[in-house]
């Protein structure tokens, strides 16, 4: 299936988005009246604090200082509480930080509002998980047309088939791992069994590879480094990046300069002394996946032989290891591992493409008390606009506002259009990019005519400030 990440003007897009909400990265796509779209990036599914107190969404920190969560998607549904400026947030305000970017990148690629999402969630997720969900979207102003299953997006984005045919969907993230069997017809996908693990995933790789720095690191230099928090984190993301590099070469080296003021260190790393690293994961993901088969064979007679090809997903999947031993549980060739999908888009286009069927709203339908106020709380967190946004050649039109709402209230009008015209015509004004957008919110929110008039007001001040 072809995957089109320019902007095409003219092109009639379906402004309700599907969303892969990933633990380490998350990807959209939407329909444009032929095909899937995969919206350019993807968004690092990071939430950090810059040295200004500012929210930043989808990057590192500058510095090793400064505080960072990854991986909330692993605590939805749990009681944890993570700390950033100050103050506590639980992990649905985490999550809503990133839908909140989200948005602000579908709306900016599609040149309009966006007020609907189809979003992916763990097939494994029980019902604390999804509810959480569902309040980070209310939170980002997104109304949830509907919660799709990791491995079912991942089988709708395979399209029907004229030929019935049964697949192993092999799901492994960056920090869950999902499959499934499906049968696929022209009928569309039926799920004939799964399993999964919530805590399985890509960053369990990354953490063998640190554990294993930290080793060489205590022989060679003779200090234990494993409980500076700073010097985790750098390996880490260093892993991360040398662990894909092992995708494609033989060896790498972790390059590790200046972790303290006596120590750097460059360590060396082969394949085959990564894939022993991770064989416990590797063996019990497959685990899993024969749970699932084990579900198919007792409620459809569907075993191990009775699987045609497996359909690879999460970008944790193009480690070669992962392939080779897929095809050895399965006596398949390696012509029966599907590689020819984009293992890190396939989610999405499946949410893509039922997204399509869904209406689009003319606003934001929560009606929970606060919800808008608790949004605007947290866009005012956020640095804007996010530096890891993608750029305007490659995302549509040059960063497109939302327009001004039909239903502005006329007093409001005049100093709205003279914004927007400003903010398009001249580039980021922070302060009076976030009056604008905090009123747009509130009138496409339907927000009482008082909380109009606070938010005009202030779009007034600001827009005053620089005349």
């Amino acid at each position: 299936m072809t995957q089109h990440t320019s902007y095409h003007p003219g092109t009639s897009y379906h402004p309700v988005v599907g969303i892969d909400l990933g633990t380490t990265s998350c990807t959209m796509s939407v329909w444009n009246g032929r095909e899937p779209v995969v919206v350019p990036g993807p968004l690092r599914s990071v939430v950090a604090q810059n040295d200004a107190g500012q929210i930043v969404v989808g990057r590192e920190p500058e510095r090793d200082a400064q505080p960072v969560i990854a991986g909330v998607k692993r605590e939805l549904g749990s009681d944890e509480r993570v700390r950033l400026r100050g103050r506590q947030y639980r992990p649905p305000e985490i999550c809503a930080f990133l839908l909140i970017e989200l948005k602000r990148r579908a709306e900016a690629f599609l040149g309009g509002p966006v007020h609907d999402a189809v979003i992916t969630v763990s097939g494994s997720a029980g019902e604390p998980q999804r509810r959480a969900i569902r309040e980070a979207a209310g939170l980002a102003q997104l109304n949830v047309r509907r919660l799709l299953d990791d491995p079912v997006a991942a089988a709708v984005a395979l399209g029907p088939d004229d030929r019935e045919r049964t697949y192993a969907i092999y799901d492994l993230g960056g920090g869950t791992f999902e499959t499934a069997i499906v049968r696929i017809n022209a009928e569309g996908v039926a799920v004939l069994g799964g399993a999964g693990d919530p805590r399985l995933g890509g960053d369990d790789f990354d953490e063998r590879i640190v554990g294993y720095a930290l080793r060489q690191i205590r022989e060679r230099h003779h200090v234990d480094l494993s409980r500076d928090d700073h010097v985790r984190a750098r390996i880490r993301r260093e892993a991360e990046r040398r662990k894909r590099e092992l995708s494609t070469a033989e060896q790498a080296v972790l390059e590790l300069p200046s972790l303290t003021a006596t120590v750097s260190a460059g360590v060396p790393l082969s394949r085959r002394g990564f894939e022993a690293m991770i064989e416990p994961e590797v063996t019990k993901s497959l685990g899993h996946l024969t749970a699932a088969l084990a579900n198919a064979r007792a409620e459809h007679g569907i075993g191990r032989d009775g699987v045609d090809q497996v359909v690879l997903s999460g970008c944790s999947t193009r480690v070669p290891a992962v392939r080779d031993r897929l095809c050895g549980y399965f006596g398949l060739g390696a012509g029966d591992i599907r590689t020819d999908l984009d293992p890190g888009h396939l989610n999405a286009i499946g949410a893509g493409l039922i997204a399509r069927e869904f209406e689009p709203a003319v606003a934001f339908e929560g009606s929970r008390p606060g919800l808008l106020g608790a949004n605007l709380r947290l866009r005012a967190e956020m640095a804007d606009p996010s530096p890891a946004a993608p750029s305007t050649s490659a995302a549509g039109p040059p960063d497109l506002l939302p327009g001004v709402p039909a239903e502005t209230p006329a007093d409001f009008r005049p100093v709205a259009d003279a914004t927007h015209l400003l903010l398009v015509r001249d580039g980021a004004r922070p302060a009076l990019r976030a009056a604008y957008l905090s009123f747009v919110a509130a009138i496409q929110a339907a927000a009482p005519d008082a909380r109009l008039a606070e938010l005009g007001d202030l779009l007034t001040a600001e827009f005053a400030r620089l005349r």
